[in-house]
């Protein structure tokens, strides 16, 4: 999984959908989709009123303007610390580490008893795998199993032969699941998108965490994006939660490129839930990644007007 490293931050409706299945002319399509995929999707993930929107057209070159935090947005909890693992290159000692970057604050860790000895001895913290502890309903609890995830369960990541399991994934409501097919087809259809067709797929298919499309569906409405891929790991299942952007306004990005800087500043700017959790620049690109969360369109959905 990709490591940790920043902080980083969409309501289309019909309009878009219809704009995306016209006939009309690539050009007149790529206007039209600048203006109102720009205005959609800035109120959902600007919030403020217009004239904060207005103020906030201006591309990551010239400064971003941080939306408003709503108070779920800026309760987000720090995340979860865990005690270097005595075993690193075990199965047991990957997966703690993986836990400590990908799983955000309060998270926990339910081990199976046939798989618990192998955590503790790798190093994993009480605070982490107790079982005794009251959770409530918006805690993240996750299982880590040796064995097959049960049926209607999420496979977050695997080890060798260990499984992270979410028992009760969240599941998109209809009205959700279209928003985020309405964010993937307006990012495709407009002409400043460049993708190969693995990562063009991955937006067909819409099958992409809504806090990281909200954030490429701004980037596209502001400038343009080249998006190489849709990275996870070997197993994971899920919205993919990071993807590895190549250019932004056609001008490369990554390791070396002038426009990195402008970029990583104005993705420092976003408030969570859209803001990646990491950033991390290399000679391929930028690579911008979401911890693990169980409903990620609910959560999109309870900040956004």
């Amino acid at each position: 999984m990709p490591s940790r490293r920043a902080r980083h931050r969409s309501r289309p409706g019909d309009r878009l959908l219809a704009l995306v299945d016209s006939s009309t002319g690539v050009v007149v399509v790529g206007i039209a989709l600048l203006v109102v995929l720009g205005a959609a999707v800035l109120a959902l993930v600007l919030g403020g009123d217009p004239a904060d929107r207005s103020a906030a057209g201006a591309g990551p070159t010239e400064g971003p303007t941080p939306p408003a935090a709503s108070a779920a947005s800026t309760a987000a909890a720090p995340p979860t610390t865990l005690a270097p693992s005595p075993t690193p290159d075990g199965p047991a000692g990957a997966l703690l580490d993986c836990a400590d970057r990908e799983l955000p604050g309060g998270a926990r860790l339910r081990p199976e008893d046939d798989v618990r000895g192998d955590l503790l001895a790798a190093g994993a913290p009480d605070e982490l795998v107790a079982t005794d502890e009251p959770t409530g309903p918006g805690d993240l609890v996750l299982t880590v199993t040796g064995g097959e995830p049960r049926p209607g369960s999420r496979v977050v990541a695997r080890f060798g032969g260990l499984t992270v399991v979410d028992p009760s994934p969240g599941t998109p409501t209809p009205e959700q699941l279209d928003r985020r097919r309405a964010l993937a087809a307006a990012i495709l259809a407009n002409p400043t998108t460049h993708a190969p067709e693995e990562a063009a797929a991955v937006l067909r298919s819409a099958d992409v965490d809504m806090r990281l499309l909200s954030l490429l569906a701004v980037l596209t409405a502001r400038e343009g994006v080249d998006v190489a891929s849709f990275p996870r790991d070997d197993g994971a299942e899920g919205p993919a939660r990071s993807v590895l952007l190549t250019a932004v306004g056609g001008a490369p990005v990554g390791s070396g490129q002038t426009a990195t800087a402008a970029l990583t500043t104005w993705l420092d700017a976003q408030l969570p839930p859209f803001a990646p959790d990491a950033v991390e620049v290399t000679a391929d690109g930028v690579l911008l990644s979401h911890r693990y969360v169980s409903d990620p369109d609910g959560l999109v959905a309870e900040v956004s007007p």
